[in-house]
């Protein structure tokens, strides 16, 4: 049975926010981070939680869900609730592998990207946009376009086949993450708004 909302919906987990008011402190400790300071600081990140909402449009139709992305080093799961009136639908993959759970469905496979093409017959990069979520490229894979705004931070990306856009940050402890974003391929267009960040440094 192929799931043919499944690659939208998922797609999207990987986008309400609302702006966070800075401190005038922080945000001039935050425009002298460096790009590459950037970087090690978002990549030092072992746990993190994000939930907010995610709107998609095709050339054909579109939608909106809650999602709730939990990442850690041994496992990752998103859970979409209200995606297109189907209920809630959730993916966690590890080192054992990936499940995807919908009502009574369960779908199982070594890898969460295939698992995903072979329920939906949709590819999307599920390992790379853990990184992009945070407002960094993903490492060890080419990047065709890499713009940053005035204070170091991802603006504009183009990786993995995906254009990703970042419109807006949010001040998260010391660290600015994004708020908005939107994510293209072809004529799939997903937004990402980010309304609650909760993060864990270290292990």
């Amino acid at each position: 049975m192929k799931l043919r909302w499944i690659p939208i919906a998922l797609a999207a987990v990987l986008f309400s926010g609302c702006a966070v008011m800075q401190q005038p402190e922080m945000a001039q400790v935050q425009s002298e981070v460096s790009w590459e300071d950037r970087q090690q600081q978002l990549g030092a990140l072992k746990h993190w939680k994000v939930e907010g909402r995610a709107a998609f449009r095709t050339e054909k139709e579109g939608g909106q869900s809650g999602f709730r992305w939990l990442f850690s080093p041994n496992e990752q799961a998103f859970h979409l609730h209200g995606v297109l009136g189907a209920g809630a639908l959730t993916l966690r993959s590890g080192p054992e592998g990936a499940v995807v759970k919908q009502g009574q469905l369960t779908y199982r496979g070594r890898d969460p990207q295939l698992l995903l093409l072979q329920i939906s017959g949709f590819h999307f990069p599920v390992d790379e946009a853990r990184y992009w979520i945070l407002g960094m490229p993903a490492p060890g894979q080419p990047v065709s376009r890499l713009i940053l705004d005035d204070r170091a931070r991802l603006q504009r990306l183009n990786q993995s086949g995906w254009s990703l856009e970042i419109k807006r940050y949010q001040q998260v402890g010391m660290l600015e993450l994004p708020a908005l974003m939107v994510m293209r391929q072809g004529d799939i267009q997903v937004k990402l708004r980010l309304a609650q960040w909760v993060l864990e440094e270290s292990e």
